[in-house]
């Protein structure tokens, strides 16, 4: 949020263990609905974070973890 100067309604401290989040493209995108952490102009902030990078959390047999494997 930071390195993308995204303006906050609020200090934001942690991703909750339910937040909404989709995978595509080799990618686990987590996302906020409106009004949640930023005012309405930045819409639907999300962030994708490429399975590469989180390689070493992920469970091997889910879906992120097969995707890590498939160059």
């Amino acid at each position: 949020m930071k390195q993308r100067d995204i303006q906050l309604i609020e200090d934001f401290t942690e991703i909750s263990p339910n937040q909404d989040f989709y995978i595509a493209d080799k990618s686990l995108v987590i996302y906020f609905q409106l009004y949640e952490i930023t005012p309405y102009v930045y819409g639907f902030p999300m962030f994708p974070i490429s399975v590469y990078q989180i390689q070493d959390i992920i469970r091997e047999d889910g879906p992120l973890g097969r995707m890590a494997e498939n160059n």
